[in-house]
């Protein structure tokens, strides 16, 4: 039998119905977003390229890539500006332009204009550029010190240093090269640039400081005598200046004089060793120029005693525990004296159960040269001795003003060297000599006063 004819199967169709602006208006989200993160990619790439460019062509690419993108016009300004071709020159500042007006409010990219403005030689273009610059960022120091030296430029003298006055008063650092530029402006004038300054005291003070830099003592001096005796002790930094460049140049007399007056030190004079007998402590070195200074550091034990002296109230006490040490810096002070002059210098010293090859002594070197030695105690005995007074007569070199008083050791010449015992100092006197300078010890002699207390 034969079946019929074989049925297919049905199949469904679909038709669109949707109207096709309705399927292009589904379209366009999609293509909006592909178009940012196309925009987003470019200005990413262009920026990074931009921050970190190898030449100019790599950075005018970036500029391409990101149009609106004030970092990359301003990349390629800076490397053309590099250049200094006169085409280059000219299409830097038109970078520096585009930048600015990408980003109006970012006062460093109107410094940069004005920067290269004046390298162009545009210097009224320059100052409008500083100038907006500095009303954008009024609080910052380097608008106004670019801005002060375009009106330098210009001859506009008083305009200019008001600008760099400000921009060292919101940047201390500022300070010593807008001094140094005052210095050239005005010729070495002090009393130009303090006016240029404000001339008050404490613009002063820091021509004093200034001065002393530059190792023009005599000006500085001249300047800080100028302040009353209030605005000295007000000015101690500039003092303290001056004080550490008159001592760096041998000028102890005047560094005396400095050091009284923003200390109010009286005790200290010409002629005069302070603290003799020890009443007030003993400093650490490099915490004062005048006065006993006594170094850090070793097994040697110095300190002030109140039960064991000679004179006054208190003596110092030197206990030496060293096995290996070959030196002792010892205690030490500046003493200011007149050239040529003739001294004597007297202290009492006492010693118990002391070991050593190399005792300790008293000597006195010339401060300008401190491998001369004008006059030597002899090393103290082993063993222990009551108090013994000791006699130093020098003369003071004919270019010297100041010596230096030492209790210290002599060196043994080798690597260990032990010391042990106890030492005692007291009533140190220093004081003009009329006799003749022998420059070594006058000898000692013995004292009958016990000590006040044990050891």
């Amino acid at each position: 039998m034969s079946s019929g004819p074989e049925t297919k199967p049905e199949q469904l169709k679909l038709l669109s119905v949707e109207p096709l602006w309705r399927r292009v208006l589904l379209a366009v989200p999609v293509v909006l977003v592909l178009a940012g993160v196309w925009t987003g990619a470019r200005w990413f790439v262009g920026n990074t390229m931009a921050s970190y460019p190898a030449d100019v062509e790599m950075a005018g690419s970036a500029t391409r890539l990101a149009p609106d993108d004030p970092q990359a016009h301003f990349t390629l300004a800076v490397l053309r500006r590099k250049t200094f071709l006169p085409e280059d020159l000219e299409q830097s500042l038109r970078g520096y332009e585009r930048a600015t007006s990408l980003s109006p409010n970012d006062y460093r990219l109107w410094v940069e204009l004005g920067n290269a403005r004046r390298q162009a030689g545009d210097l009224p273009g320059s100052e409008r550029a500083l100038r907006h610059a500095v009303e954008l960022a009024p609080a910052y120091a380097y608008p106004r010190w670019h801005l002060g030296n375009v009106l330098l430029r210009q001859e506009r003298t008083d305009e200019a240093f008001a600008e760099l006055r400000r921009a060292s008063e919101a940047d201390p650092g500022l300070r010593p090269p807008v001094m140094g530029l005052a210095w050239r402006v005005f010729g070495n004038d002090f009393k130009a640039v303090a006016e240029a300054f404000g001339n008050t005291p404490a613009v002063r003070g820091e021509i004093v400081e200034s001065l002393a830099n530059q190792k023009r003592l005599d000006e500085a001096l001249r300047v800080w005598s100028s302040f009353s005796a209030q605005e000295k002790r007000e000015l101690r930094p500039a003092g303290e200046r001056l004080l550490g460049t008159l001592a760096v140049n041998k000028r102890f007399i005047a560094a005396l004089a400095t050091h009284r007056e923003i200390t109010g030190e009286s005790e200290l004079a010409v002629g005069k060793l302070a603290n003799g007998s020890f009443e007030n402590n003993i400093g650490r070195a490099g915490t004062s120029l005048f006065g006993w200074q006594m170094p850090p550091g070793g097994q040697t034990q110095v300190a002030i005693d109140t039960r064991t002296h000679r004179d006054g109230a208190r003596g110092v006490r030197i206990v030496f525990n060293e096995p290996t040490s070959p030196q002792f810096k010892g205690i030490a002070q500046i003493v200011v004296v007149e050239p040529q002059a003739k001294y004597r210098l007297t202290f009492w010293v006492r010693a118990e159960d002391l070991k050593s090859v190399s005792t300790p002594l008293v000597d006195v070197v010339d401060s300008t040269d401190p491998s001369r030695v004008l006059a030597a105690s002899t090393p103290l005995p082993n063993g222990s001795i009551e108090w013994q007074e000791v006699t130093l007569e020098f003369s003071v070199p004919v270019n010297s003003e100041a010596v230096t008083v030492r209790i210290t050791r002599q060196d043994c010449g080798q690597s260990t060297c032990p010391i042990f015992g106890k030492v005692w100092y007291d009533h140190f006197d220093f004081q003009p000599s009329r006799g003749n300078s022998s420059g070594a010890d006058s000898g000692t002699r013995r004292d009958n006063a016990s000590t006040r207390g044990p050891a």
